[in-house]
């Protein structure tokens, strides 16, 4: 059975490909030659051929295994059923798709995957986290393991930066997958992916390659030109040193003439002075250069502009803040999207003569809270410190924020609508379970008084008046749907993170997979609105998902 079109041929196949290659040749294709493959691939069309366009691949040698790659492509012409590998590294690769699957609500999606390092044996693949509106599940096929879909909306002719970050914790292999558009500078982490602890890391080589899944549909076959540049490919080795390719080479698969067809030579590859970048090409009315001459590979140049060392920027946080309550600290923070993303963070809590008294280590790209609990602090003014390290290992200036716990801590909390100006609140002042979560006017009462309650490094909210909890219904995770009070469970679905996102700003934020966030939908002004799930709108949220935080 064919592979899904959601992902490549095998990597062990390129891998073989990849130490055997030779040099390619350099004569011309005679007329009678082309005249002779032209009739041997129409005897194949007819034979009942799918007519795809043939799998091609650049291959980049470095010196050492890697922590880190990162590699740039730009695609100019696609079609549906169309794979753009940006990385195939050992044992996982990502990239950019062009799928007719209307699902996820774009055909021009962003995927990361990971075979299972031994199927049979029962070693698999994992999930470790997946960004909001990214899914994941298990493929099968030519390979098993687990993928992430992400509905990205990919352009063309722009160019995006993919980034990989692998690190070992507690016996399992983790790998991170980072996107940067180059037009907007904005940085996304779409999922991580784990697999049991190795020797290495992602390997020293990198494949990028292009595949037209399916040739049996004329609507998504080989007749279409599908093209693509690669520039700035590079590794960050385990002893933290940017490493160059050494050498490159090109390779259309060999031996696929039954489901390549009349399209079996419509490839081609070299570089491109003018992008300062390599390309690979096929389908449609694409030959190959003469450099090829019959043959299917080719020997590629170093890249002219490359550098010594990527331009990269350093990750920057840009907010911080703290609270106190019973007895709990929470620091959250809000980071540039434009600069590097984080890879790990150091939270401090410093009393008022600048002493450390508590602090937080954790390698966990998405982490933007930490909780201190059980603090008793005396009087003065303490200061919560956040120090990031980005994921290529460079270390952002520390930002910090003031906080004086007081005596006794405050207990209970209001909190307001940026953009309506209405209060968090239980409709109807109701006690009863499944009731929905509100904004309502400014008033004295219970219902609008919450408590910060500390849950596995998340937070419960819990109302006054009744008791209960904001919870998420069943914890089904859709947007748009509304959220209600339930008896405390301490479950996952009744976890929060208030993400700071500017001065005593906060977005409300599910602890869930989703990580969807508390919204009032369309930036009503209605009294009594029911608030819903949503996705962050932005890297801090609009107005409408916002909330002012006010002690009581």
């Amino acid at each position: 059975m064919k592979l899904t079109h959601l992902f490549p041929k095998p990597v062990l196949l390129l891998l073989f490909l990849f130490t055997s290659l030779t040099s390619c040749q350099k004569s011309m294709l005679s007329e009678g030659i082309e005249k002779q493959q032209r009739e041997q691939n129409q005897t194949l069309a007819l034979a009942g051929t799918e007519n795809a366009a043939p799998s091609q691949h650049i291959f980049f040698s470095f010196p050492s295994d890697a922590i880190a790659k990162i590699h740039k492509i730009k695609i100019t012409e696609s079609a549906n059923a169309e794979y753009f590998s940006v990385h195939n590294y050992s044992g996982g690769y990502n990239g950019l798709q062009q799928t007719p699957d209307n699902s996820f609500g774009t055909p021009n999606i962003l995927i990361a995957s990971h075979w299972d390092p031994n199927t049979a044996g029962g070693v698999f693949s994992r999930v470790a986290y997946t960004a909001p509106n990214t899914i994941s599940s298990r493929f099968g096929g030519e390979g098993d393991g687990y993928k992430t879909i992400n509905p990205y909306q990919w352009a063309l002719n722009t160019w995006y930066n993919i980034a990989i970050r692998s690190w070992k914790l507690n016996g399992e292999l983790f790998i991170g997958t980072f996107i940067q558009n180059m037009s907007t500078g904005t940085w996304f982490h779409t999922s991580t992916l784990a697999i049991p602890e190795r020797t290495t890391f992602l390997g020293a080589g990198n494949d990028s390659f292009l595949e037209n899944w399916t040739g049996s549909n004329p609507a998504y076959d080989g007749s279409f030109i599908r093209k693509a540049f690669f520039k700035d490919c590079w590794n960050l080795s385990t002893t933290n040193v940017w490493q160059k390719h050494t050498s490159r080479s090109f390779s259309a698969n060999a031996g696929d003439e039954g489901r390549n067809g009349i399209y079996d030579r419509a490839f081609n590859s070299g570089y491109d002075a003018a992008e300062d970048a390599y390309f690979m090409e096929h389908g449609g009315t694409v030959q190959p250069d003469a450099a090829f001459g019959t043959g299917r590979t080719l020997a590629l140049p170093a890249q002219t502009n490359q550098g010594t060392a990527p331009v990269i920027t350093v990750g920057e946080s840009q907010s911080v803040s703290a609270i106190y309550s019973g007895n709990t600290v929470y620091i959250s923070w809000s980071n540039n999207a434009t600069k590097t993303p984080q890879f790990s963070s150091k939270v401090e809590l410093l009393d008022p003569n600048g002493t450390v008294v508590n602090t937080i280590n954790e390698v966990l790209p998405q982490k933007r809270t930490a909780t201190f609990s059980n603090v008793t602090p005396g009087s003065g003014t303490y200061t919560a410190r956040v120090t990031i390290t980005d994921i290529f290992n460079q270390v952002a200036p520390a930002i910090s924020s003031t906080l004086v716990p007081g005596d006794p801590p405050a207990t209970w909390y209001r909190l307001k609508n940026a953009s309506s100006g209405l209060y968090l609140s239980v409709e109807g002042s109701s006690t009863a379970n499944s009731t929905y979560i509100v904004q309502s006017i400014s008033s004295t009462g219970a219902e609008q008084k919450w408590k910060l309650s500390s849950q596995n490094g998340a937070t419960v909210l819990i109302n006054s008046n009744s008791n209960k909890a904001i919870d998420i219904s069943g914890g089904t995770q859709t947007i748009g749907s509304n959220v209600i009070q339930y008896t405390i469970s301490n479950a996952i679905n009744q976890q929060w993170n208030l993400v700071s996102v500017g001065t005593n700003k906060y977005v409300i934020q599910s602890n869930m997979s989703s990580h969807y966030i508390l919204d009032n939908p369309g930036s009503s002004s209605t009294n009594g609105q029911r608030l819903v799930l949503y996705s962050m709108n932005g890297t801090t949220g609009t107005a409408n998902q916002q909330w002012i935080l006010e002690a009581q």
